[in-house]
């Protein structure tokens, strides 16, 4: 009886502490300019350790009082995006977390869960409080084009190269307006896994163990989706004429999600061949970088996931066969 209470005393204690971190990385990511590039990736991370170390019902009233908070010291609509968008997937990724799921399910489950409360988010914004967020987006995003044109123009720019600059940061929010869908896809698994990470060293220190995910130079996608990127290009340039057009925003969704996996899977192939020529695997910290911010590098590692996956170039799939082979002949 007495374990029990401390326990409960103690559970309590942590949920307040974790409920207490959450409400500081919103009041940062609302008022501290720039912090919200980090904390956009490690939001959850507070109902995820409260999860894992007390549970699903100590994990969700931690995330109901930072929510009350949050609202009361920010605002609430963004109270609604933070409960909506990384309260649930911290709250599903602890409680994934706290029962030692495989890391595959893991990602799995969390990713589901995340994807679905940015859909109710979105639909409570909407016939709650009256609101469009995704209408919100787009019209901060209109609006900040004539701000970003004029910052880059110092004075040396002519007025027709003003205005291809300007012409060129319409196209790209054009685009970014189409490819929303798929973003929005991608970024849920990419958030679960940074915050799996980062709870995983910080729950180290307490003992606890969990599954890590293959090693980094085992990573590979299907063929497939190689063969969905060449396709979705077809139907980009078909269509081009008319983006309003459905098979244009699908195609669109399609390439974005399968550049940013090939992206991926040319970055683990340069890892792999780094490790295993012996050459330093430092590198890694100017090729990432380099290839997000630089087009033309990005789409040669792109292109050179692509070759990895169509053609077998780290033998994964030719060394899977072999070892079912193996088994089958025993």
């Amino acid at each position: 009886m007495a374990f029990t209470y401390r326990r409960k005393t103690s559970a309590m204690v942590e949920s307040a502490i974790c409920a207490a971190i959450a409400i500081v990385f919103n009041l940062l990511f609302a008022y501290v300019p720039f912090m919200g590039i980090v904390l956009n990736l490690i939001m959850p991370l507070p109902l995820v350790v409260c999860g894992m170390r007390n549970g699903l019902r100590w994990s969700i009233m931690s995330g109901v009082v930072s929510t009350v908070l949050v609202a009361m010291l920010v605002n609430p609509i963004h109270a609604l995006f933070y409960i909506g968008v990384y309260g649930v997937m911290g709250i599903v990724l602890g409680e994934c977390m706290h029962r030692h799921l495989p890391a595959k399910k893991l990602l799995a489950y969390a990713s589901i869960g995340a994807l679905a409360s940015i859909g109710i988010n979105l639909l409570l914004a909407l016939y709650v409080m009256g609101i469009h967020p995704i209408d919100m987006m787009f019209q901060s995003l209109d609006n900040a084009i004539p701000q970003i044109a004029s910052s880059f123009n110092t004075g040396n720019m002519t007025p027709e190269q003003s205005a291809a600059f300007t012409a060129q940061m319409t196209e790209m929010v054009s685009m970014i307006k189409i490819i929303l869908p798929g973003a929005m896809l991608l970024m849920a698994p990419i958030l679960v896994m940074i915050n799996y990470w980062a709870a995983r060293r910080i729950l180290a220190h307490t003992g606890e163990t969990f599954p890590e995910f293959p090693p980094t130079e085992e990573w590979s996608f299907p063929p497939a989706v190689a063969l969905a990127y060449v396709v979705s290009l077809f139907g980009i340039q078909y269509f081009q004429s008319d983006r309003t057009h459905i098979v244009f925003t699908l195609a669109a969704n399609i390439w974005a999600i399968c550049s940013m996996l090939l992206m991926i899977q040319g970055l683990v192939f340069i890892y792999w061949y780094l490790k295993t020529h012996g050459k330093p695997t430092g590198w890694m910290k100017v090729i990432i970088p380099v290839s997000m911010f630089i087009s033309l590098f990005g789409l040669i590692v792109t292109y050179i996931g692509g070759y990895d996956i169509l053609f077998d170039a780290r033998k994964l799939r030719a060394k899977k066969y072999a070892a079912e082979k193996g088994r089958k002949t025993k």
